[in-house]
């Protein structure tokens, strides 16, 4: 049966990709104002070509709203991008509004918040005192704008994350409305925007930065009437002061060679370019965007243009081959491609910047690049990156990998994560938890024990392996969850900020210990909105004489002796020849009714003792894998805030235990999270302790009262 119904989902998203290849594959080349293709020299502004009409992916929608694509040529008009003002205003509506752009991320470690007086740096003399003067009062406008937006955003922006204390020795990060990381803080050379000021806990940061400046300064976008027909006076036309933030996000398409294979193998690729008040283009740098397995570029438009804009990068989407077809070495998982695609960014990068210029670019691409990928795709983004950090000829450009639940087969990634390591260049990942299409974590895991003491991302509580694909097609998004799992909601822009926040870093060579984006020690459980994430960590290393004593179970995946079981508990002791006494109690239906009561033994088979088996039938063998595995376990268990999660090798089971036998809302939704994120698939309920102590059931009475929405919880 298991079986079967494997064959059936495998079926079934083959089904629903194909026809979504035929029915919105087009994707990016379909955008309503006929952005220009490789055939073509004219082009348009992209006006969000992905094609979603249904209300239920307006949530995914709304953290890309800040790059959507102007809707005239002169890309001045751009209903996409908001005003401080507006935004603050959409956040005060009760909206979770990811449009918010701000320069001040909360980290787990502190809250960082960029300089007062960055707005005033660098300002560039005009060439003329007629164009000085007039970039002179745009800036105080745009300046007096800022400063009044900021001031009444201060109020009503609440981004609550200060590490608080639960009592059992860990933090919890909680932000109550993520906002998107500022599109143009990425560059160090661009000027730093204004920054409202940071009052306890509550930090509300919106702005522009401004500076003056010529087109000529800056690639720009052919128009519709072709590059050529740009006149000098329009190049050398000043910008309106405050115009550097990023409006807007074209889109183009070209043809893309790879130098792979015999003759090299031409493909497609899709561009997306952070577009500015005039249509200018001053990125940061360049994001490699790889689809995964069975994949299209087409699939992760919505992705692409939300990274260009918010991290003020050029987002190549290549489509490469799912099978050798084309050449034995022409596929995601040939290593001839993932070395050409390596080379690609040593010299010139001729082929790059051709496909780009086909695509409408004026200029040379930026240096600093970031490799990323999903699923498959973001196995070979990390392997593409080894090869560049081993290559003598690179220029020490490759900022970092971002991986979207990446994964690859036969160490593919430990390989490319030593050849990464000769230059320090950090890998993250947006994980989802395990699960068969990302084949039950295993490139995570490899991630996580190659950089034991290193952030290197976090996994998203309830996710699906296409979290982060979702908004470029309603059919694929479909088919994709029918599969995979539906994602929750917040989960998708959830995975933009933290890859934007990450991405953001990275150019400006910062990480965990100094940037802004959202980072944590391992284990670390974060707070994201209606979503939550738990940092990537090593499995618990379990003291077995701490873990002695009693548990409450206060959630578990009911099996059928346990229906209807109150007052659950699990008392461990030692036995006299070194095993460990297992007893298990509860009364039936409610307190003081029927008692069930259980002895049996338990053994460790693990050296990190976080794996045992247990037996009520015998004596316990000593031999892997176990079947009680401890996959979470606060940093205190043995004090009495404990808790700890316990499931088996196939994940079907899941018990939440604490020292406590009535825990409160937040933790209990906390807990959940934290079974999600380590693979727990059943369905886990609440497990009632009528026997409590009054003054305790009091306290924790109404566990609804405080639930993250989505939640299931009842008393």
């Amino acid at each position: 049966m298991a079986e079967r119904r494997a064959l059936w989902c495998a079926g079934m998203i083959f089904v629903g990709l194909g026809a979504a290849m035929f029915t919105g594959a087009g994707i990016a080349a379909a955008d309503a104002d006929g952005s220009v293709s490789a055939d073509s020299s004219s082009r348009s502004a992209d006006n969000d070509s992905s094609g979603r009409s249904s209300e239920s992916e307006a949530h995914r929608s709304s953290a890309a709203d800040g790059a959507d694509t102007p809707t005239d040529s002169s890309f001045t008009d751009r209903s996409g991008a908001k005003s401080p003002a507006a935004a603050a205003a959409a956040v005060a509506s009760g909206s979770r509004n990811s449009d918010v752009n701000t320069n001040t991320v909360i980290t787990l470690q502190r809250q960082v918040a960029a300089d007062d007086d960055a707005a005033a740096e660098k300002r560039a003399a005009a060439e003329d005192d007629a164009a000085a003067e007039e970039s002179a009062a745009a800036h105080q406008s745009a300046a007096a704008a800022d400063s009044a937006a900021a001031d009444e955003s201060a109020a009503i922006v609440d981004m609550t994350g200060a590490a608080s204390d639960r009592g059992d020795g860990s933090a919890v990060l909680s932000v109550s409305d993520v906002a998107e990381p500022e599109t143009t803080a990425a560059s160090a050379t661009v000027a730093a925007t204004a920054v409202a000021a940071v009052e306890s806990d509550a930090l509300s940061a919106l702005g522009s930065s401004a500076r003056a400046e010529t087109v000529a300064a800056s690639p720009a976008l052919a128009t519709a009437s072709s590059a050529q027909d740009m006149t000098a006076s329009a190049q050398s036309a000043a910008i309106p002061t405050g115009s550097t933030t990023v409006t807007g996000v074209q889109t183009g398409h070209a043809k893309l060679t790879i130098p792979v294979g015999p003759n090299g193998h031409v493909t497609s690729a899709d561009w997306y370019f952070p577009t500015e008040a005039e249509g200018a283009v001053d990125a940061t740098g360049v994001i490699w965007l790889q689809h995964g397995f069975l994949g299209d570029k087409a699939f992760y438009s919505t992705l692409a243009k939300t990274l260009s804009g918010q991290t003020n990068s050029i987002v190549v989407a290549p489509n490469v081959a799912s099978f050798p077809l084309a050449c034995a070495g022409c596929w995601l998982n040939g290593e001839p491609m993932r070395q050409a695609v390596a080379t690609m960014f040593l010299g010139d990068r001729e082929s790059l910047n051709s496909s780009a210029t086909a695509a409408g670019y004026l200029g040379v691409l930026p240096e600093e690049f970031v490799l990323s990928g999903h699923s498959a795709g973001g196995g070979f983004a990390a392997a593409a990156g080894g090869y560049y950090a081993v290559d003598p000829d690179n220029d020490d450009s490759l900022r970092g990998v971002v991986m979207f639940d990446g994964f690859a087969f036969s160490g593919t990634v430990p390989d490319a994560l030593d050849r990464l390591d000769t230059q320090d260049i950090p890998v993250y990942q947006v994980a989802a938890p395990p699960q068969l299409w990302n084949f039950f974590g295993a490139t995570t895991k490899e991630l996580v024990a190659a950089r034991p003491d290193q952030f290197v991302g976090a996994t998203l509580a309830g996710g699906s392996h296409v979290d982060s694909l979702l908004g470029g097609n309603p059919i694929v998004d479909f088919f994709a969850q029918l599969a995979t799992g539906f994602s929750p909601s917040g989960n998708t822009e959830a995975v933009y900020t933290l890859a934007a926040g990450w991405i953001n870093d990275l150019y400006r060579g910062l990480g965990p210990t100094d940037g802004d984006g959202i980072y944590g020690a391992p284990g670390q459980y974060i707070v994201m909105g209606d979503t939550a994430a738990v940092v990537l960590g090593q499995p618990p290393v379990v003291d077995l004489k701490d873990y002695l004593g009693s548990w409450y179970e206060v959630g578990s995946v009911k099996q059928l002796f346990s229906i209807g079981l109150v007052n659950t508990k699990a008392a461990y002791s030692l036995n006299p020849e070194g095993s460990i006494k297992v007893e298990n109690s509860g009364n039936y239906f409610f307190n003081g009714g029927p008692r069930s009561t259980i002895v049996g033994s338990a053994l460790p088979v693990d050296p990190d003792n976080n794996k045992l088996n247990v037996s009520f039938f015998g004596r316990p063998s000593a031999d892997r894998p176990g079947n009680y595995w401890i996959v979470d376990l606060a940093n205190d268990y043995s004090g009495p805030n404990g808790w700890a999660i316990v499931s088996d090798p196939t994940a079907s089971t899941g018990f939440l235990l604490s020292r406590n036998p009535v825990v409160s809302a937040d933790l209990y939704r906390e807990l959940l999270d934290r079974a999600s994120v380590k693979g727990v698939r059943g369905r886990i309920t609440p497990t009632r302790q009528p026997g409590a102590p009054t003054d305790v059931a009091t306290r924790m009475r109404n566990p609804l009262q405080s639930q993250r929405p989505g939640s299931a919880v009842s008393a």
